[in-house]
């Protein structure tokens, strides 16, 4: 059976002390309503009884718990099927959320079916009168967990104090109404688009960060001393961050801006396409060239250096545009070469309804090998005529021709737009008053006066004409240069339930985001400041360059690719550090080792391993002391995939990871 994944069932956000405007005698709910603040359920429609039952629930069961342990109120419940959340993220405002965990149907039994007619129509008429049976389920016990699920909602409360500020000071500037209509709008949004298990262990312990944090974070605190005191700075480079030594930031600060940062481009595929000349024709004067009907074909050079043209793609025979006089004698079937059975391969006559005007010169094929070099030869009327040295193809003119001239339905093609370097060529013979034009997409274009026998100009359709001349495009202009900025609040370090609002600027180039937190009345340079934060975004890219080349010289041992690698996650003020190969683990049994050693008791180590798989699962508190004698007080999970290691060997490797990670700190 289908396995039905854990959902939010309903969350509220409610405070006891608050009082309704007008009291009405006969309204013994009116107090009880007053206290809720937000309300949202998995049912559309939920009557004021139930929501009143539910959040009454709520507060009897955490006064029932402060009566046995003063100061300690109940945080979790557990039964078969929910979980159930309450905190208190300010004095007198409660969060309270309860969750279904992930369940199985049980199959149900099919019934015996009787051997005679009559017993099966009994049988029936008892099946249409007895109700339809309820489904039984196997609810999963471990599919929900309590600090994943406290550490989530502790985010999204961070998340509405960043934007709106605390609960109180909203309530207290704007008024109750106010505070309702924002934790509508955010809430609402906020706890339906929350998948559980789309998040895996890593991810609710805090913010990845940058493998190479350590020797990126001296470049920011270079960056940050030329800063005035009281602005704050950090790197992003999704989905790590670089954050300074002493950050003065909330971490959901870095999740925020993390949302902000624009995603990379969507890379583009490049044109295969040569961009050599393309040939042109000589035709014979009075005959137009019409644009060719086959998709835009590639020219290749060989190895001479010469230039071929490319083999046309066999088509499917096409009907002739259909003209009220049409001629059907003279009608030309556009058949392939495969179809011909040999003969007139390449000596067919061309089916263009003009006949070409006899010509005493030989037609031939010619290509623009250099544009730039214009040789101005003197005229009888004194002008300056421009020749362009060409190169005589030894190529099918006849069959090339036909193909020119042959027209399809459908078959009609934009020609290709030319690259600015071929614009800055063109504009420049333009001014010379010559009608060259170079042309990199394929297509054919038309030859200049001097390959006309008699010097007059060939009529030459609209879309074979040259493209209007263009500005030089300047290549090393300087792209432009703009912070991002936005308002937050950030809490005060001497009271966490009080805020100030501050600016944040953010610049994003190439992949490399710097984030700046300053007060809002701040008056900043913000030229000085783009200019600053791109060259901290260049040395950044070198660092991280120079490091991946590095690593790409390295070559790994048969034992590192065989073998399974030991993955660890190293949990730091709400950052973590993690091996190379991530931490994308979402075993239960990491979830109940930090429970342990987070549940207050005398518990440093956990070890513990599965059956299937049978891996090694260890979780531990307190990583020992650096050469200063500061005492890193940081948790450390690990897994090892290797079934011959023992213990010992674990205990060993747990070893090495925090040896090295305090030498680091």
């Amino acid at each position: 059976m289908s396995r039905i994944p854990p959902s939010l069932l309903y969350l509220t956000i409610y405070n006891p002390t608050l009082k309704p405007e007008l009291l009405d005698p006969d309204n013994e709910d009116a107090e009880e309503q007053a206290h809720i603040l937000f309300y949202t359920a998995r049912e559309h429609a939920v009557s004021r009884d139930r929501t009143l039952r539910q959040v009454g629930l709520a507060k009897a069961l955490v006064n029932f718990s402060e009566m046995f342990n003063a100061g300690v109120p109940c945080e979790n419940v557990h039964s078969q099927a929910r979980r159930m959340i309450m905190f208190s993220p300010e004095p007198n405002f409660w969060i309270h959320a309860c969750y279904e965990v992930a369940k199985t149907p049980r199959p149900t039994s099919t019934s015996k079916k009787s051997k005679d007619a009559k017993g099966k129509s009994k049988g029936k008429e008892k099946e249409q009168q007895q109700p339809a049976r309820t489904v039984m389920y196997d609810y999963h016990d471990g599919s929900v967990h309590d600090i994943a699920l406290r550490t989530h909602f502790e985010r999204g409360y961070e998340e509405f104090k960043l934007l709106h500020g605390t609960f109180n000071s909203v309530m207290s500037s704007l008024g109750q109404q106010a505070l309702e209509l924002q934790l509508e709008r955010f809430f609402t949004v906020w706890a339906w688009k929350w998948d559980t298990e789309d998040d895996d262990f890593a991810s609710h312990l805090g913010v990845p960060l940058h493998p190479l944090h350590a020797k990126l974070t001296p470049l920011l605190d270079k960056f940050a001393s030329a800063l005035p005191d009281e602005l704050t700075s950090f790197a992003l480079i999704p989905p790590y961050v670089v954050p300074p030594r002493l950050p003065k930031y909330p971490p959901a600060l870095v999740r925020y801006i993390l949302a902000r940062v624009p995603p990379p481009p969507t890379p583009v595929p490049r044109n295969q396409s040569s961009t050599s000349a393309t040939s042109t024709p000589s035709v014979p004067s009075g005959q137009a060239i019409k644009p060719a009907t086959s998709s835009d074909q590639k020219s290749t050079a060989n190895a001479e250096g010469g230039f071929t043209m490319p083999i046309p793609i066999p088509t499917m025979p096409t009907m002739p545009n259909v003209n009220f006089n049409l001629d059907m004698k003279n009608v030309k079937w556009n058949w392939p070469t495969y179809l011909t059975f040999g003969r007139g391969g390449g000596t067919s006559k061309s089916a263009s309804p003009i006949p070409p005007s006899p010509s005493p010169m030989p037609i031939t094929l010619a290509t623009v090998v250099d544009p730039p070099q214009v040789q101005t030869p003197e005229n009888d009327d004194g002008l300056r005529s421009t020749s362009i040295r060409r190169e005589t193809l030894d190529v099918d003119t006849a069959s090339l021709l036909e193909a020119i001239t042959t027209e399809s339905m459908g078959s009609y093609t934009r020609a290709a737009s030319p690259a600015p370097s071929a614009l800055s060529k063109s504009s420049q013979l333009g001014e010379s008053g010559t009608q060259s034009a170079l042309n990199t997409g394929g297509s054919v274009s038309p030859v200049d006066d001097a390959s006309s026998p008699d010097g007059s100009h060939d009529p030459i359709p609209d879309t074979m004409q040259s493209p209007p001349l263009l500005p030089t495009i300047e290549i090393g202009t300087r792209p432009a240069r703009s912070f991002l900025a936005s308002t937050v609040h950030i809490a005060i370090p001497t009271d966490v339930h009080a805020t100030r609002k501050q600016r944040v600027l953010h610049l994003t180039q190439g992949e490399c985001t710097v984030a700046i937190v300053a007060d809002v009345d701040h008056d900043l340079d913000l030229t000085w400041l783009a200019d600053e934060t791109v060259s901290l975004i260049g040395n950044i890219e070198e660092v991280v360059v120079e490091e991946a080349q590095m690593r790409d010289k390295q070559i790994p041992s048969a034992a590192k690719i065989l073998q399974p690698q030991d993955r660890y996650i190293i949990s730091k003020n709400e950052y973590t550090s993690s091996s190379a190969a991530g931490f994308p683990s979402r075993s239960e049994h990491l979830y109940n080792g930090q429970h342990l050693l987070r549940s207050g008791l005398d518990i440093l180590e956990v070890f513990s391993r599965g059956q299937n798989p049978q891996h090694w699962h260890i979780g531990k508190r307190g990583l020992g002391n650096t050469a200063e004698g500061r005492q890193v007080d940081d948790e450390v999970f690990m897994e090892v995939a290797r079934k011959e290691t023992t213990l010992t060997d674990v205990d060993n490797e747990l070893a090495g990871v925090v040896r090295r990670f305090v030498e680091q700190a």
